[in-house]
């Protein structure tokens, strides 16, 4: 909603939907988008300003990064415009979305929305539908870049739910139901043209495991494998064993400076500036996420069966994607850890070659 108006018709971005898993060769993609650094220019503090700018600034810069990457693999990349949050409504300066964020609370300012970085969370793309999870700040708003009868918004759903909730496997949803245990039913009864496998993690997938491509699960140490075997039969399961810390980009101090923000996020200025952290979880509560339990190395997000892009290198998730014929590509996320958001979070694959296959017969 670029200046208070939709976008003509002809102007739609998204005009088409079709993608029945993770790995078939990818088309079109979302990637997502946060706010100009002039967002934070009304802050009286010059130190504190500027670091808050500096976020957004390499925010924007790395972004542009993995645009081109994508771009120079032969996909269309779709974003939308920076000052968008995530129910897809632009404005132009902090003022206005701090009034967005008081009339959200009835007059209370409880913090700023969250910038629409990951359009993951509130989207998936099911067959040629894409279903709205209605999380969050979340609406319909999202007209002016999909075209009408892309989006399933599903008004009459009985609840929100996080898109990540549920992984792609051709004719299979892998879906966790232990946020929702009755899930599974509503999708299923929805989409009937998928079947359903149920698991239990408590949390988004895609910071839990990845499917490369058909064959392959790469999990976190912190999950049980055994649930792969009813899911995904048959199937090999990477479990990666040493998750260290000094791989997501944080230094030896992390362990004194989690309780400075309560595991949530990290920034190597937060153990030196008290006024950032309280800044940060006075106001920016909704950006960030929970840094502390991600692994991002899972997070991932495959171009096709022989291609996939990376925030992070460790060697034992590199060596064995390359026994299996998978070209890892590493792209530069310097705040990922303040986002709290892994490449397949700040990514939402549109269309991809292909159509709905049995893997498991």
């Amino acid at each position: 909603m670029a200046g208070g108006k939709l976008m003509d018709s002809k102007e739609y971005k998204v005009t088409k939907a079709n993608a029945y898993n993770g790995w078939d060769p990818l088309k079109q993609v979302i990637l997502g988008n946060v706010f100009e650094p002039e967002f934070f220019e009304d802050i009286g503090d010059p130190k504190l300003r500027d670091l808050l700018q500096q976020i957004l600034y390499e925010t924007h810069e790395d972004l542009n990064n993995i645009k081109k990457t994508l771009e120079d693999l032969g996909v269309d990349v779709v974003q939308p415009p920076r000052n968008t949050i995530a129910q897809f409504a632009a404005t132009d300066n902090s003022k206005e979305f701090t009034s967005i964020a008081a009339a959200a609370d009835g007059g209370q300012i409880q913090g700023m929305p969250k910038p629409c970085l990951m359009p993951r969370d509130y989207y998936i793309t099911l067959g040629n539908e894409i279903c709205f999870g209605g999380y969050m700040y979340a609406e319909s708003d999202a007209h002016y870049l999909f075209k009408p009868g892309v989006v399933d918004y599903w008004e009459d759903k009985p609840y929100e739910f996080w898109a990540p909730y549920i992984t792609r496997v051709g004719n299979r949803l892998i879906i966790d139901q232990e946020a929702c245990p009755d899930l599974s039913e509503l999708i299923l009864e929805r989409y009937p043209i998928f079947e359903g496998a149920n698991v239990v993690i408590g949390g988004h997938n895609d910071g839990t495991f990845n499917l490369p491509k058909p064959g392959l699960v790469v999990c976190t140490p912190y999950v049980d494998k055994n649930i792969f075997k009813n899911t995904l039969p048959g199937w090999d399961i990477l479990q990666i064993e040493d998750p260290n810390i000094m791989h997501w980009g944080m230094n030896e101090s992390w362990a004194e400076e989690r309780i400075i923000t309560r595991g949530r996020w990290w920034h190597p200025e937060a153990k030196s500036n008290p006024e950032f952290v309280k800044f940060v979880d006075s106001w920016l509560n909704e950006w960030v996420g929970f840094a502390e339990e991600s692994i991002f190395e899972v997070n991932m997000f495959s171009i096709n069966e022989e291609t996939i892009l990376s925030l992070n290198y460790q060697r034992e998730v590199h060596n064995k994607l390359k026994q299996y014929n998978i070209e890892p590509i590493y792209c530069r996320f310097r705040h990922r850890n303040f986002w709290d958001g892994g490449l397949h979070c700040l990514t939402l694959d549109t269309v991809r070659e292909g159509g709905m296959q049995d893997y498991f017969k």
